[in-house]
């Protein structure tokens, strides 16, 4: 499929379907001057989508790409990396929840405070 068709399918924009192809997050293949999408390249969008979702950064997406191509898809190395970034993501969430239960307490402090005025 060209890129209109693409697009449509991932519901994304051409800019950004341009910039994962500069990152190499996305690789379609060549017909003469044209790129031809491929399933497999739907899946890898919906992946890098599905990665973002979780918090992680286009350079740290780039990086897994880069050690499934290199190790394969299911590589010792590739899935130990994504464990140790998804446990380093579970903890900054987890430091988050903190943070927004000590502001939600000083709100309701200061809600109790102005109750009793």
């Amino acid at each position: 499929m060209r890129i209109g068709e693409f697009i449509q399918v991932v519901h994304s924009t051409k800019d950004t379907v341009r910039h994962y192809e500069e990152l190499g997050l996305i690789v379609p293949k060549r017909d003469s001057s044209y790129r031809s999408y491929q399933q497999k390249d739907v899946q890898d969008f919906q992946a890098i989508k599905e990665m973002q979702s979780l918090g992680l950064t286009l350079k740290e997406v780039q990086t897994f790409f880069e050690m499934k191509r290199t190790n394969g898809c299911g590589s010792d190395q590739l899935l130990q990396g994504v464990k140790l970034k998804l446990e380093k993501k579970r903890l900054e969430i987890q430091e988050q929840e903190k943070e927004l239960k000590n502001k939600r307490l000083q709100v309701e402090g200061l809600i109790s405070s102005l109750d009793r005025l």
